[in-house]
């Protein structure tokens, strides 16, 4: 059997000596330059690719392309290489369901749910219906027996049904008891309908936990469609796959694979992890991680993420990361993480439940022993009607209602924004965002794209525009840098034969010679430094970059980042909400200005260093602004953390953005946004009506149980009812 062979994981890390006498400060680390004057790092090697890996504070163009930033971003690039809750009822699909609906659920153990998993409950329900019924004719079928043999039979079907349907509820009131939790909705069922029988009232006691048992079913239900948007995240892992050993593929938990292991993905099989495409070519599916309805095609030498559909044909892919290491395993432990940070308002029902409950214990002991007091018959009151109506009172004083529907609001919402690659943190984020007046947003990979791309080619008088793609191909063709390859790109150039005498000038540009000619490109300071005159500066919006033949011009290109698509929609959208948006940006004014007015944004603050971000977002909430901030770059993580609510732009890769944050835009556009601050809205909204649905429908319930004949089975259905209406109204949107 074939050795599983591992891929070294390259350190892009470098160790010298900078030189770069534009950037302020480098953190930890030292970086290497090269003659345009862009650090060499990781993933660029020259950290103008937002690989957040060099912090070059508001840089000078190093490539000399005029007085613009040279990467066009406008941040710092930081060095960065140097419960047990008494409520445990046992449902089969690994989780209680009203738990999840609280915050104590494990997504991992969390799936969708079917018809199979309601087969035990369903089965329950109808054992004990066909009991009862039995029960009621052995009871009322014969009046005249004589020797009461059919009314004890009827009394021990009536128990049968009982326990058939209600015993998990008892054993967990019985084990709430020794937990210290004895005021729970189990207890309040379990001590209702016990009494009921007690009482002789069979039937009664029976229809307490039958219907309990409905509502509970119907509950279950209703937080299985509440969890749909979680559930297709879920989805992301990939339980098991065929691993390639030699030429057999053998099946094995996703979990147990290790970097250099090759896989096979057959059509409408899930990537397992991260990965090169080995051998093949496909379409992948990727719209679960970046929601890009396209698929994307791949072939050999093509990267893919865990997670994704192959849509097409079979392939290899050789893994390059754990799965706990990829993207899709972090969208799941943010989901994760989101169901354990409760609201306000969970909060508060939490603690209102625990003083309500124990509250209505004494005063269905009240109702139960006082008023009998002022009877003749102080037994016979106390049997025939004020005890009967103190269970009532019990069965409708259940919080259920509360302490399930309101959390459950909130999962609802998260699970509503995570669809549309909101990912929220948990649900007192959710809240906190209703109630922002301010967003606050980087410009360069928030609203920009961050790359950059040629937008205008103005050749020199005599010269064609084929004949300056042709030195621009040349002069580009040596450099990775990323203004360097969009030119290479625009020129149509590759691999380039023939170069020599090839030079690079710190700050200023670069020159060599090819077939001869002496070829030069840079910004102005270097053309006049070997002595080529300009007639023809550029002096617009963007990065520019001159270029030179045997001491002639040739004309110059100029290179901007565009704006992200939907980005004006997303700024109209907020506006349109009476929020009150502003740009913060690293870039000058004029880059600056320009992206403002090409998304509709009036205030704008540019050459901002990332403190003056920080002391902008605390200047806003100084006048009483509530503030989100929206960043992409490790350099917007102090005004992330600063604001009321911090998000991070498609930042999964970015552990110091993604922790200071508490909301993540998954797919790396801000278009999410407007709907999350809908959704915030909305979810407000539900808990506010579930509150008022909830409190006045049993108010009134107790106020008639208490002044009319009370009626066990109706205050249960009344109760129950309540209930999910409630949760109906949390799940809607």
């Amino acid at each position: 059997m074939e050795k599983d062979k591992k891929i070294p994981v390259e350190d892009d890390r470098v160790e010298s000596d900078c030189g770069h006498g534009e950037a302020e400060s480098h953190d930890n680390d030292r970086c290497r330059c090269d003659g345009h004057g862009h650090c060499k790092h990781s993933h660029n090697k020259h950290g103008h690719e937002k690989s957040n890996e060099c912090a070059h504070l508001r840089e000078v163009d190093s490539h000399g392309h005029g007085e613009h930033c040279a990467c066009g971003h406008d941040h710092v690039h930081s060095c960065a290489c140097g419960h047990d809750h008494g409520h445990d009822h046992d449902h089969d699909d690994g989780g209680c369901e009203c738990c999840a609906a609280k915050g104590h659920v494990d997504v991992n153990a969390t799936k969708k749910l079917s018809i199979n998993d309601f087969i035990k409950p369903i089965l329950k329900i109808s054992v004990a219906a066909v009991l009862a019924m039995i029960a009621a004719i052995c009871q009322f079928g014969a009046p005249d027996d004589a020797s009461g043999g059919l009314e004890i039979a009827s009394v021990v079907i009536y128990c049968a049904a009982y326990l058939a349907v209600g015993y998990e509820y008892i054993i967990q009131a019985v084990k709430g008891v020794f937990k210290g939790d004895v005021f729970n909705e189990n207890m309040l069922m379990t001590v209702a309908s016990i009494g009921s029988m007690a009482l002789g009232e069979y039937i009664e006691g029976v229809a307490v936990m039958l219907l309990y048992c409905i509502g509970e079913t119907l509950q279950d239900a209703a937080i299985a469609r509440s969890k749909g948007n979680i559930v297709k995240l879920l989805g992301l892992k990939v339980e098991s796959c065929l691993r390639l050993v030699g030429d057999t593929a053998e099946q094995v938990d996703s979990g147990s694979l290790r970097i250099g292991d090759v896989v096979l993905v057959r059509k409408g099989e899930k990537i397992p992890s991260d990965g090169v495409v080995e051998e093949g070519e496909s379409a992948i599916d990727c719209s679960s991680m970046t929601g890009e309805s396209m698929p994307i095609e791949v072939s050999a030498g093509s990267e893919v993420t865990g997670g994704t559909v192959n849509t097409g044909n079979t392939i290899k892919v050789r893994i390059t990361k754990r799965f706990e290491d990829t993207q899709a395993s972090k969208i799941l432990k943010l989901v994760e993480d989101a169901q354990e940070s409760k609201p306000r308002a969970q909060k508060l029902i939490t603690k209102f439940a625990a003083i309500y409950t124990p509250v209505v214990f004494a005063l269905a002991l009240i109702v139960a022993f006082i008023p009998p007091l002022f009877y003749d018959g102080y037994v016979d009151a106390l049997t025939t009607v004020w005890l009967k109506k103190a269970l009532v009172f019990l069965v409708i004083s259940c919080p259920c209602a509360l302490v399930i529907s309101i959390p459950l609001a909130f999962f609802a919402g998260i699970g509503k924004c995570s669809k549309e690659g909101v990912l929220v943190k948990g649900g007192n984020y959710l809240e906190e965002m209703r109630g922002i007046t301010a967003v606050c947003m980087d410009k360069t990979g928030t609203l920009t794209k961050g790359v950059f791309e040629v937008t205008e080619a103005v050749p020199a008088n005599g010269v064609s525009i084929e004949k300056l793609k042709e030195v621009a191909g040349v002069c580009e063709s040596m450099s990775t840098h990323p203004i360097a390859l969009s030119i290479s790109e625009y020129s149509g150039s590759r691999e380039v034969g023939g170069i020599s005498d090839y030079r690079e000038y710190a700050g200023k540009g670069v020159g060599c010679v090819y077939e001869g000619r002496e070829l030069l490109a840079g910004n102005i300071s270097l053309m006049r430094d070997n002595g080529v005159e300009i007639t023809d500066v550029y002096e617009g919006y963007g990065s520019v970059v001159y270029f030179a033949e045997d001491g002639k011009q040739m004309g110059y290109l100029t290179l901007s980042d565009s704006v992200k698509e939907g980005a004006a929609d997303v700024v109209r959208s907020l506006k349109e909400q009476g929020k009150r948006v502003v740009m913060l940006t690293g870039d000058g004014a004029t880059g600056a200005k320009h992206v403002a007015e090409q998304v509709g944004i009036d205030e704008y603050h540019s050459s901002l260093l990332p403190q003056d971000k920080y002391e902008i977002v605390e200047r806003l909430k100084a006048q009483g602004e509530k503030v989100m901030f929206v960043g992409d770059g490790l350099n917007d993580a102090p005004a992330i953390k600063a604001a009321n609510i911090g998000v991070c732009v498609g930042g999964l890769g970015n552990d110091a953005s993604v922790e200071a944050s508490d909301v993540v835009l998954s797919t790396g556009s801000v278009s999410g946004l407007p709907s999350a601050f809908k959704t915030a809205k909305v979810t407000k909204k539900r808990v506010t009506e579930n509150i008022v649905i909830s409190l006045v429908s049993k108010f009134a319930i107790m106020v008639v149980s208490l002044v009319w004949v009370p009626i066990m089975w109706l205050a249960v259905i009344a109760d129950v009812g309540v209930c999910i209406v409630a949760i109906i109204n949390s799940v809607r949107r």
